[in-house]
């Protein structure tokens, strides 16, 4: 199959709309086809040959889902990999706002930090952050009731406010710390934080898991520790987070508390303190 590199020439003025720019879209389109694709800057219509250099090769094996690289500063570019249905999708530096949302299938890796509203409303796929994002990663989009609904999330540094605000399934990871109302009006799926937390955790939190490596408080009266027999659970759960390596390779030989709520709501959600 085909790998396309679009290498960013010089950075837009205005904030460019990059959801039709797609690995299985471009990849039934030659060189020049693509060099011609529109996009909107602003109000006006420009070629994407206007701000990349277009590249084409062939994957390493013709088994290969179709591959796009975007190589450069992404930061002013938003919706890459909006509703993405399959391949992989690369961006070796930094992306805009709601990258990832509504995706269903394929892998979409950012090299940098990725702005708000990453992998929003995720329902399949794969979505590997390897330095920051911002609010409401994982979360609704505006206007919404659901959020992240399946796939994996991956959060190699920090995440902002409302990490997995309304998430009912999926796995969603943070390696460094995350804002406050983390896992805010959580109904289900499983969100792990290494570092340290914000203020409101797990606000009105309905159902789910939330594991916490680095908090060292219990949460607050919304929450009462649970003494029942979860071991066959947490085994199960450790061992499929551990695969993800870093701190989460180590939960296997660790054991565990376990506090059920949010109480004001009658949630029943949990909350994971490793240890």
């Amino acid at each position: 199959m085909k790998r396309i590199t679009l290498r960013v020439k010089h950075a837009p003025l205005l904030r460019i709309d990059a959801r039709t720019l797609l690995p299985s879209t471009l990849a039934a389109l030659t060189a020049d086809e693509i060099e011609r694709r529109p996009l909107w800057h602003g109000t006006e219509r420009i070629a994407l040959a206007d701000l990349f250099d277009v590249r084409m090769g062939d994957a390493s094996n013709q088994a290969d889902a179709p591959s796009l690289v975007f190589a450069g500063d992404m930061r002013r570019f938003d919706r890459i990999g909006w509703q993405m249905d399959g391949g992989q999708l690369v961006v070796e530096g930094h992306a805009g706002d709601l990258t990832g949302a509504q995706m269903t299938a394929g892998t979409l890796v950012i090299d940098g930090n990725a702005g708000s509203f990453a992998a929003c409303q995720l329902a399949g796929g794969r979505v590997e952050i390897g330095g920051n994002t911002g609010d409401f990663a994982a979360g609704s989009l505006p206007g919404d009731l659901d959020g992240m609904r399946g796939g994996t999330l991956i959060v190699r540094g920090d995440a902002g406010a409302r990490f997995g605000d309304r998430m009912r399934r999926g796995t969603a990871l943070v390696f460094g710390n995350a804002g406050a109302f983390a896992a805010s009006r959580m109904v289900a799926g499983t969100i792990g934080i290494v570092g340290g937390v914000g203020e409101h955790l797990a606000y009105g939190m309905r159902r789910g898991s939330l594991l916490l490596l680095g908090a060292q408080a219990v949460p607050d009266n919304r929450f009462a520790e649970n003494h029942g027999d979860v071991d066959v659970f947490w085994r199960l759960l450790s061992r499929s987070l551990a695969r993800e390596g870093g701190p989460f390779d180590e939960l296997t030989q660790a054991s565990m508390r376990r506090f059920a709520g949010d109480i004001s709501v009658d949630g029943k959600g949990e909350v994971l303190l490793a240890r």
